[in-house]
């Protein structure tokens, strides 16, 4: 199986979800989509849709497995390249610190299974 088809298997399956309906979210075909993947003909907004949907960063899905991730950065979900030159807002922050919770949550919950 194509590794980048086994990555977003991967997470579709920590996530709950099937490919098939990651293809219909995507108003392809299950075929079309794993065409797609495997001979990388994928559409660039599709790429992007797939890591918007699983909320995984998109270089993510490419990254080797032994890369190195700096916890004591900024989760790439909260980094903002483009804000308009437009300063934070009080919900802003909120809605980012609910984000770190849920991320939090997940953390400790696969640090949980892994002690079982």
């Amino acid at each position: 199986m194509d590794t980048l088809i086994k990555k977003i298997n991967d997470i579709l399956a920590k996530e709950n979800y099937t490919f098939k309906q990651l293809a219909d979210h995507l108003n392809l075909t299950e075929q079309d989509l794993e065409s797609g993947l495997m001979n990388k003909t994928l559409e660039i907004r599709h790429l992007e849709d797939i890591s918007k949907t699983l909320r995984v960063p998109l270089y993510s899905i490419f990254r080797e497995a032994n890369a190195k991730v700096n916890y004591t950065e900024k989760p790439y979900f909260i980094n903002k390249l483009w804000n308009d030159n437009k300063e934070s807002t009080p919900q802003k922050l909120m809605e980012e610190i609910e984000i770190l919770k849920k991320v939090l949550t997940n953390k400790e919950n696969e640090l949980n299974n892994m002690l079982k």
